[in-house]
């Protein structure tokens, strides 16, 4: 019978330890952010100029904010994003991969906040159109109203 050599010994078995848990690293190509634009609009659907928009990427399998990017509607309503994409190594574990998804965040003072609450990335509208309600403005950036931020503890 063949004797393996030593290092060749070595490489055979963590290759078998690493894969016994299924922690196999791969390389991935992940969309972090979506291409996206949305038109903001009042109630009679005519444009809302200099309203807050917040486009938030969370990733599952924890389900938390990654982060989030914003930017001020033009003239026209109109405020886009370009797409980011990224190389990365994952390991497979018991939790799965990492899943982004992408919610909206609207604001403007004099109008409801809109907001969307999605939790897959099939339900995000990268072309939303909105019309926003006349009432009173909540901050985008209240983490107890977002499913998607880490909970805020204070500091004993």
């Amino acid at each position: 019978m063949p004797r393996l050599s030593r290092p060749l010994h070595a490489f055979c078995a963590a290759t078998l330890l690493s894969a016994l848990p299924g922690c196999v690293p791969y390389p991935t190509y992940k969309t972090l952010q979506p291409r996206a634009a949305i038109t903001v609009q009042d109630e009679t659907g005519q444009p809302l100029a200099d309203a807050r928009v917040v486009l938030i990427a969370g990733a599952y399998p924890y389900g938390y904010d990654r982060y989030r990017v914003e930017q001020r509607t033009g003239a026209d309503g109109r405020a886009g994003f370009e797409a980011r994409h990224e190389w990365r190594v994952e390991v497979l574990a018991i939790h799965g991969s990492e899943l982004f998804f992408w919610n909206w965040c609207v604001e403007k003072p004099g109008y409801e906040t809109y907001a969307t609450h999605d939790r897959n990335a099939d339900a995000f509208d990268p072309k939303a159109v909105v019309q926003l309600k006349p009432g009173v403005s909540q901050t985008c950036d209240n983490p107890n109203a977002s499913p998607f931020m880490r909970e805020t503890r204070p500091t004993s």
